[in-house]
């Protein structure tokens, strides 16, 4: 792998690591004012108030960002992380639109957050396939 194959991987995990975690200190510290406009009533997931579930979502993604920007730091890229950071990605997009597609009470700002976000994320993996694939084609 070149340096040059890899550099638009890097590049977008990079971008990766500080949106997830400057999103995942905004989401962590502002978890109640974006659980109470993102509904019309109380939800509860797996048992836990939606305010509990975004702090954990928060400090998720902070941790997520410290993932990608671990991997992208590295001088030989670790491709199984690589892979599973792009697995995890479009993961999070599915999850999204079966977010959508429950039954809870989504405010049009909740549906809009959820859609925002998982188009960022949706254009994040786009990028990390075409890097991924770049790095494949240059073995």
């Amino acid at each position: 792998m070149t340096v040059s194959s890899d550099r638009l991987f890097r590049r977008t995990l990079w971008g990766n690591a500080v949106l997830s975690v400057a999103s995942g200190v905004v989401l962590a510290a502002f978890a109640g004012p974006f659980a109470r406009v993102a509904t019309e009533a109380p939800v509860q997931v797996l048992g836990l108030d939606l305010m509990i579930v975004f702090e954990l979502l928060g400090v998720g993604f902070v941790a997520f960002g410290a993932l990608c920007a671990w991997v992208a730091s590295r001088p030989e890229m670790p491709m199984g992380w690589a892979r599973a950071i792009f697995v995890l990605d479009t993961s999070w997009v599915a999850i999204s639109a079966v977010m959508l597609a429950l039954p809870a009470s989504w405010t049009t700002a909740g549906i809009t957050g959820i859609v925002v976000v998982a188009a960022i994320v949706a254009d994040l993996a786009i990028l990390e396939y075409l890097g991924l694939r770049k790095i494949s084609a240059a073995k």
